[in-house]
């Protein structure tokens, strides 16, 4: 086994940190929150570093991300703030993500109870935008309770992202921070069907928030995808978060792995095999140029020695002896202009391969919700307003399970935004 499976990417020392925020020009206009989702005031936070108030960073950080450890890990700072950095034209942008992983790390932000009253808010979900609107609102005095379908906690942060990139620890670390500042926590309560959501106001809570996220796995249309040796990536990758001991006894009988996806999961799931030794196959049914993915994901990806095989589309499996075989059509794309990804369409010939498992990871969508009454589009995303109110009076919605499959720090965003809705509504005098 290759032990960088389990050990993080080794984040800046002090010193970096120092040297990498003095290439900060604090620049008039900051381009860089406009490229971040949360708008964080990234040259305030980087200021107040260089000048010694590290904690006073991080309240900036918080003032609009919850948990800049997370983000400073995950989120894809080359295409968002980064990109936008002044930096980027005379050489290299400033390292933001990095920095403000440092912050998250070193600091503490004395986070304190203000004004506690009684509304009880119920959160179903503990993924990142779950998190943070339990933390939003215990701040604000809220009592709340997260109710989690699984035993464990924390969601995509602790099953949809390789502990190389999310060390399980740095979760775990929120959580019990959550616990400690007066959040309950309810685990294995499976709402829609062992429970009724509605059952909640009830018992006595004042309102609720929806953050499921979108936990439906996303499966091509294929003959034989029920096949046993046809999982999902997030089977995969939630038997790598599990630890050490439980991949290797899962997968140690692995020699060839078969990927299917083009995205950054894709990508999550092909760098995890690779680095665990696994002979690794990605298939796209476009060209690697197209890929969704992340230019630095793809280019790691490939350094790996990960074998992509560009315009095939798995039409179909079935054993091959005691492997599987996987059938793919050649695909082609035809565009319209020039800046069309293409319409795909069939190509003449077949390409087949043999492999031991196949990963389907081409992302997720919603799981449409049994909540009666409950406003849901066509896609089973449930409809909000702009302050995240339901059809449902005093019910709340945000995260993926409005907007579909989006990124850890848009999660985070919109759980501390739908809280701030909540805070308002029960503010004084609007209760």
């Amino acid at each position: 086994m290759n032990l960088d499976l389990y050990t993080e990417t080794v984040g800046l020392s002090y010193e970096e940190a120092i040297k990498e925020a003095e290439r900060c020009l604090n620049c008039k206009h900051k381009p860089c929150v406009d490229g971040c989702v949360a708008h964080m005031e990234i040259p305030s936070m980087i200021k107040a570093f260089l000048e010694g108030r590290g904690e006073e960073a991080k309240q900036i950080a918080e003032s609009k991300n919850s948990f800049p450890e997370i983000c400073g890990r995950v989120c894809y700072q080359d295409i968002q703030c980064e990109a936008k950095c002044v930096r980027m034209k005379m050489n290299a942008p400033v390292k933001i993500g990095l920095i403000e992983r440092f912050i998250g790390d070193h600091y503490s932000s004395n986070k304190k109870i203000e004004n506690e009253n009684s509304i009880n808010v119920a959160i179903i979900g503990s993924g990142p935008s779950g998190l943070s609107c339990a933390l939003t609102l215990r701040q604000a005095g809220f009592n709340v309770t997260v109710f989690e379908k699984k035993s464990i906690l924390g969601g995509v942060l602790k099953f949809g992202i390789p502990p190389y990139r999310l060390p399980n620890n740095v979760v775990d670390n929120r959580i019990e921070e959550l616990m400690d500042l007066g959040v309950k926590f309810q685990v294995e309560e499976n709402f829609g069907r062992t429970r009724d959501y509605m059952s909640l106001f009830n018992e006595g809570f004042d309102a609720m928030y929806l953050a499921m996220g979108a936990s439906k796995q996303n499966f091509s249309k294929i003959e034989g995808s029920d096949h046993p040796k046809l999982i999902g990536w997030k089977q995969f990758l939630s038997i790598l978060n599990i630890g050490e001991d439980s991949f290797h006894e899962h997968f140690k009988h692995i020699k060839r792995l078969c990927v299917v996806g083009g995205g950054n999961v894709a990508m999550d799931v092909s760098i995890s095999a690779a680095k665990f030794g696994i002979e690794t196959h990605l298939i796209y049914r476009r060209t690697i140029d197209l890929m969704p993915a992340r230019k630095a994901e793809i280019e790691e990806c490939l350094h790996l020695g990960v074998k992509v095989h560009e315009l095939v589309d798995p039409i179909a499996v079935y054993d091959n002896e005691d492997q599987l075989h996987v059938k793919c059509k050649h695909t082609k794309l035809v565009k319209v202009d020039e800046f069309d990804r293409g319409t795909i369409v069939d190509d003449e010939g077949f390409f087949e391969l043999d492999c031991d498992l196949m990963v389907m990871a081409i992302g997720s969508s919603v799981k449409r919700l049994n909540f009666d009454g409950l406003a849901l589009d066509s896609q089973g995303r449930i409809i909000v307003n702009e302050q995240y109110e339901t059809n449902i009076d005093r019910v709340y919605a945000a995260g993926d399970i409005v907007s579909g499959t989006k990124t850890v720090i848009h999660a985070l965003s919109a759980g501390k935004l739908a809280a701030q809705s909540i805070i308002n509504r029960f503010s004084k005098g609007n209760e």
